[in-house]
């Protein structure tokens, strides 16, 4: 009986199994840098929403809405290519709302080895309510 030689198998098992592991490794870091930063987005939106419910004036709402967008956004390390933020002043008085659409194409060139867009589209929307017994 002849018994076969099997010395080296383990090398080539392994060269074969990285680049899948590694592959799936980008893909799982890519995903969570997404989601990572859709939730970014949404905390964005939830912050200029409460910011623009709290001004006394209509016409200063979209103004401090929009830099608290920006600047959340800057502080949580999202770098936004374009900003898009509109601001609902519709029921704005006291038991109304203020809502708020946040539109941001990052850029997520960190992931773009994982075979994921280098550029992504978040949005996102937040409604606040303004205080029933706010003083004018």
């Amino acid at each position: 009986m002849k018994t076969r030689d099997e010395r080296g198998t383990a090398a080539v098992e392994l060269v074969l199994i990285v680049p899948v592991l590694i592959v799936a490794f980008l893909l799982v870091v890519g995903l969570g840098r997404m989601a990572h930063a859709r939730q970014q987005v949404e905390g964005a939106a939830a912050d200029a929403a409460r910011v623009a419910s709290l001004e006394r004036n209509t016409s200063r709402s979209s103004d401090a809405a929009r830099s608290t967008a920006a600047a959340a956004l800057g502080d949580r390390g999202l770098d936004c290519q374009s900003l898009d933020l509109s601001v609902d002043v519709s029921d704005y008085k006291p038991g109304g709302t203020v809502k708020v659409q946040l539109r941001c194409i990052a850029s997520l060139g960190d992931v773009a080895l994982s075979g994921l867009p280098g550029r992504r589209v978040f949005s996102a929307q937040a409604t606040v309510p303004i205080e029933t017994y706010r003083a004018s």
